[in-house]
């Protein structure tokens, strides 16, 4: 049997969230580089981080009910 301990997922998503912050530090440097603030560009950069912070609060309330210390069977030669 292979398994991995089910937090492996947490770190694999810790990392996604990183790289997602990183991405959007430069997009809103981007904006304020090249002098872009209109109302367009303030609208969808409000509706990005709104919505962001909805999904990240929604991923906590789940995620919080997950026993992390269980594994996860990856393959099990009895499924054969």
């Amino acid at each position: 049997m292979i398994s991995i301990p089910f937090y492996t997922v947490l770190f694999a998503y810790l990392i996604f969230l990183c790289i997602f912050v990183i991405f959007s530090l430069i997009n809103f440097y981007h904006i304020i580089a090249t002098s872009s603030l209109t109302f367009v560009s303030f609208t969808i950069t409000f509706l990005v981080f709104a919505l962001t912070i909805l999904t990240l609060y929604f991923t906590w309330q789940i995620i919080s009910q997950v026993n992390w210390s269980q594994n996860l069977i990856l393959f099990d030669t009895n499924w054969f």
